[in-house]
Parts: structure tokens; C-alpha cells; sequence
């Protein structure tokens, strides 16, 4: 019985050092992101040191436990306020859904009334820009970056070598567990269908499916949709 007593008093510890941590290194982040919007002032790059500091012995894992702990926490208002403080360009009415994973956050911008859905990745590492109205669905992947398989030293190419950059326009639709892949524009009320691999742009209004992700259909034109940021609530 004792055991079990002592246990649960170092879980409710852990418990409490990781929350610490994650209050910590959210502060520092908060700095950091206003240091990125104002590099010419050197009173923000002095607070803006320790985040860096703490981010290089972290090997890069400092952002993603901040964002895997912002996106646990069950309100939509303060995910989004949380979102906006480390970084993230939203505008209003944005519905970032359970579960997201954001990678340089700084350089992630989504437009007017944008839904992001449950689990989504979004890899702004080269630029990562989303239009209004855009619906993203579960498990939807964005990459701007990747390993470049033709390099002798696997290195990932930059941004000057070739475009890495993802836009996704307005009122674009894409399913379910679909993945894009970097250098990619998707047009204006485009539709990607679930599962769907997308490695070239995409038209406007072009419905596309399979991998690699091809052309299917069409779909209206007069689309007049904008959604107002209702979201289901605790999720």
C-alpha cells in the first residue's frame, strides 16, 4: 500500500516539474517570437537569448514540447491565444483542432475563418501560408521541408536552391490523412480527396485524388461559404 502511495506522489511530481517546464519554456518562446517581428531592437534579442540557448541543447525539441503541450489543452480560445503568442500569424475566426503540430511556428499564416482539423502537421519551416476559409481534415500533413535523397551528404535543399513554400488558397478542401508535399500551391477552391499525396500544384476548382495526387473533376465556381469559427467545444 505504502508503494503505491509513493508512487503516486512522484507521478503527481512529474507531473507538476513538466508542467513547470512547459510554463517556462513558453515564456521564453513568447520573447523569442516577439524578437523574430522586431529584430532591430536588442532589448528584446538579450530576452530572447535563453530560448535560443535552451532550444540548441534541446536539438530542436524545445517548440515541439510547447507545441504538443498548447495543443492538448482543451479550449479552442486559449490554444489560439497561446498560438498567436509563440508565433503563429491567425486570423480571426481560426479553429486549430486537437492534436496540431507546428513546426516554426513564426512562419505559419492562416487566414479569416480557416479550420485546421484534429492532428494536423503543419511544417512552416520554408513558409507555410493558408488562405481564408480553407478546411483542413484529420491527420493532414503539410511539409515545406525534406531530405533530398540526390544530395551525397542528404542534406535538405534551401529555399534559394529551389521553391519549398506551400500556399493553399481560399476555400480549398483537403480530406482526411492527405499529405502535401513542399513547393506546392493548391488553387482557389480546390478539392484534395482523403489519402491523396499532393506533389504538384494544384488549379483552381480542380478536384484531385490518388498518389501522386491527379486531376478527378471540377467543382463550382461560385462558391460564397465562409465559416465563422464555431468549433466543437473541449476538442
Amino acid at each position: 500500500m505504502e508503494n503505491h502511495i509513493l508512487l503516486l506522489y512522484l507521478l503527481i511530481f512529474l507531473l507538476c516539474i513538466k508542467k513547470i517546464f512547459f510554463i517556462f519554456l513558453l515564456i521564453e518562446a513568447i520573447a523569442y517570437a516577439f524578437y523574430i517581428n522586431n529584430r532591430g531592437c536588442m532589448f528584446l534579442k538579450i530576452i530572447a537569448a535563453p530560448y535560443h540557448f535552451t532550444e540548441k541543447m534541446m536539438r530542436g525539441g524545445a517548440m515541439r514540447f510547447i507545441v504538443y503541450n498548447i495543443s492538448e489543452i482543451p479550449s479552442h480560445h486559449v490554444r489560439r491565444t497561446l498560438y498567436r503568442g509563440i508565433g503563429c500569424h491567425l486570423a480571426d475566426n481560426v479553429i486549430v483542432y486537437h492534436g496540431a503540430e507546428i513546426r516554426h511556428p513564426w512562419d505559419l499564416v492562416i487566414g479569416k475563418g480557416s479550420i485546421i482539423g484534429d492532428n494536423a502537421l503543419l511544417d512552416a519551416r520554408c513558409k507555410l501560408t493558408i488562405g481564408e476559409n480553407v478546411n483542413l481534415s484529420s491527420n493532414v500533413s503539410v511539409y515545406t521541408q525534406q531530405h533530398d535523397y540526390r544530395d551525397s551528404w542528404f542534406r535538405c535543399p534551401s529555399p534559394e536552391e529551389r521553391k519549398m513554400s506551400v500556399e493553399i488558397e481560399d476555400r480549398v478542401w483537403i480530406g482526411s490523412n492527405v499529405t502535401v508535399l513542399p513547393g506546392v500551391t493548391i488553387g482557389e477552391g480546390a478539392v484534395c480527396c482523403a489519402g491523396s499525396v499532393v506533389t504538384k500544384d494544384v488549379e483552381p476548382y480542380d478536384v484531385v485524388a490518388g498518389i501522386p495526387a491527379k486531376k478527378i473533376g471540377e467543382r463550382p465556381r461560385d462558391l460564397r461559404y465562409s465559416f465563422k469559427g464555431k468549433a466543437s467545444r473541449f476538442y
